[in-house]
């Protein structure tokens, strides 16, 4: 009898052992390694779905919401009326992943004073990227819009809707395969690929030019010469590292994996020959995966759910994170990648889960982030699209005993 006690007692211990572990493992994973501050606490904003600042500015920048509207602020204080530019009656953003997704300020802003924006339209469906000039008083005026390209569609998802503008004075455009993933390898077709414009003389006549150095910019075969690369699902993110010139796209899965991938100009990023680093769909063998770029990272959706392509930090507030890959997660919250590692990363490295934030009197959790950026310096923020728009920074070490406790507590 005293035997089967104390082999029960050691099993208990060790269970009970193997529990503790498995929670103190849990809480050290999932606790915050940055803080969220809060920006413009007093705004509310309807579906924020990107965040970009003036050029060189670390406190003026705008942000574009789902519907239309595109608010200005500085020092996190809304100006003027609030409203820089309104494409409320214009824009379709009944769809899910459809409406005003994003905008880019030209390189040379302070002297032509233009912006460009990408946005959904209806009747009949299609893409638009239009340039429009701010005037002295921040307010674009409608009569200014240019349409430099417009994508015809046939779906509400997958438009992808990234502008951003690289070193070399290009103007970059991710766009989505509209739900139809073969015309991710039509490469007569601009869907589900990533292109490059020269916009810098563009008229009504010339909306823009194919710089010369773009892979398919002298071929005679229907290819686009607007296309960079291909082979994308829904790149709904992107960003160009200034230190090292390397493009990331966050390329948005189907059912089973997200990836993160760096772009090899000229060539095939996989979709819909593989899911990630995946043959697609699941259980085809022999899909001559050496025919495309695999990405540098490919997550089941256990860990990352709708992956939001980032930013490789440059900035200086949290001196540990330089060089580090950081990228979201539509619903779990901001991760953290080495973009040097070698290989295919298949485990994301949590900054903060889950995060909940005070709001006025209420702690509430963050979800729905739909965009990073960064400002002049290299210090990133988020957008989310419950309604507020917040900066990356360094967590202290009080706060983060406090959320190490917060982890350990919500174990489930």
């Amino acid at each position: 009898m005293n035997i089967v006690w104390k082999t029960t007692r050691t099993l208990l211990g060790i269970f009970f052992l193997l529990i503790l572990v498995l929670v103190l493992t849990h809480a050290l994973l999932l606790r915050p390694r940055v803080d969220l501050q809060l920006l413009a606490p007093e705004e509310s904003f309807e579906l924020p779905t990107s965040m970009t600042f003036f050029p060189d500015s670390t406190t003026e920048f705008v942000v574009t919401e789902k519907a239309g509207r595109v608010k200005w602020f500085t020092e996190g204080a809304l100006q003027s009326s609030g409203i820089m530019l309104d494409l409320t009656d214009a824009v379709y953003s009944a769809g899910w992943e459809e409406g005003l997704l994003s905008l880019a300020f030209d390189p040379d802003y302070v002297n032509n004073r233009y912006a460009y924006v990408f946005y959904s339209l209806d009747n009949p469906k299609r893409s638009r990227l239009s340039r429009f000039t701010v005037n002295s008083d921040n307010i674009v005026g409608r009569s200014s819009e240019l349409t430099l390209l417009e994508i015809p569609k046939t779906s509400d998802s997958h438009n992808g809707g990234m502008l951003q503008f690289g070193t070399d004075g290009f103007l970059y455009v991710s766009v989505g395969d509209g739900y139809r993933g073969d015309d991710a390898q039509d490469l007569s077709d601009l869907k589900g690929s990533l292109l490059r414009l020269d916009i810098r003389n563009a008229s009504k006549e010339a909306p823009y030019n194919i710089p010369p150095d773009n892979p398919f910019a002298d071929n005679s075969e229907g290819i686009r010469p607007e296309i960079l690369a291909w082979g994308f699902r829904n790149p709904w993110r992107f960003s160009i590292d200034e230190l090292t010139g390397h493009i990331f796209v966050g390329d948005v899965g189907d059912n089973h994996q997200e990836e993160i991938s760096r772009i090899e100009v000229g060539k095939n990023h996989g979709w819909p020959i593989v899911e990630g680093d995946q043959c697609y769909p699941p259980g085809t063998e022999n899909c001559d995966k050496e025919s495309t770029v695999l990405p540098i990272a490919s997550f089941e959706h256990t860990f990352i759910r709708a992956v939001i392509g980032g930013y490789v930090y440059r900035g200086e507030d949290i001196p540990w994170l330089r060089g580090q890959y950081v990228y979201g997660d539509y619903f779990r919250g901001l991760f953290q990648l080495d973009p040097t590692e070698p290989g295919i990363q298949h485990f994301p490295q949590v900054l903060v889960y889950k995060p909940r934030i005070q709001h006025g009197e209420e702690l509430g959790e963050v979800m729905f982030f739909s965009s990073l950026t960064e400002d002049a310096v290299g210090e990133l923020y988020a957008t989310s699209l419950s309604g507020a728009v917040y900066k990356l920074q360094h967590l202290s070490p009080s706060k983060e005993l406090k959320e190490f406790f917060r982890a350990f507590g919500d174990f489930r």
